[in-house]
C-alpha cells in the first residue's frame, strides 16, 4: 500500500446508502404529487416499481468506494495509490456527468477518481489538494 499514515478516509456506511436511496424515492414521490396534482397516482401499481426500489438500488450499485489518504499519498480500494506531492501529471476529465481527475506520479502510478467522490470528506480533499497544488507549483 502507500507510505506513511493514514491521516483521513471516506467509506460509505450502509446507512448512508440507504438513505440516500430513501431520499430518492421521496423525491419522485413528492414529484409524482406535483404533476398529477394530487395523490390519485398512487393507485396505478407500476408507478410504485419506480419509486420503490431505490433505496436498494443504491445499497447494491455502492461498490467499493474506499478512499484513503496520509500527507503525501491518495489511495482507492486498497491496491492504486499516488504519491500527491510528487505528481508528474494532472488532468481534469468529464466523466459522465462528474469530473474526474487523473494523476499520474513520477514513478508512473496513476488515478483517475471522480472529483466528489473526494470531497466527500473535507479533510481527504484538503490533503489531496493540496499535494495538487504543491506538484504543479514545484513541478509546473
Amino acid at each position: 500500500m502507500a507510505e506513511g499514515p493514514m491521516l483521513e478516509w471516506f467509506y460509505p456506511t450502509r446507512a448512508g446508502r440507504m438513505m440516500a436511496g430513501a431520499s430518492m424515492s421521496a423525491i419522485l414521490a413528492v414529484f409524482g404529487v406535483i404533476l398529477d396534482g394530487g395523490f390519485s397516482w398512487m393507485g396505478v401499481w407500476w408507478l410504485w416499481i419506480l419509486i420503490l426500489p431505490w433505496p436498494f438500488i443504491f445499497l447494491a450499485s455502492a461498490g467499493s468506494e474506499k478512499v484513503y489518504a496520509g500527507v503525501d499519498w491518495l489511495a482507492l480500494d486498497d491496491d492504486a495509490y499516488v504519491k500527491t506531492y510528487d505528481l508528474a501529471t494532472v488532468k481534469v476529465h468529464l466523466d459522465g456527468a462528474a469530473h474526474a481527475i487523473e494523476m499520474v506520479d513520477n514513478e508512473g502510478r496513476s488515478l483517475r477518481p471522480k472529483i466528489i467522490r473526494l470531497q466527500r470528506n473535507h479533510r481527504l480533499w484538503d490533503l489531496v489538494y493540496n499535494g495538487i497544488l504543491h506538484s504543479v507549483h514545484v513541478g509546473g
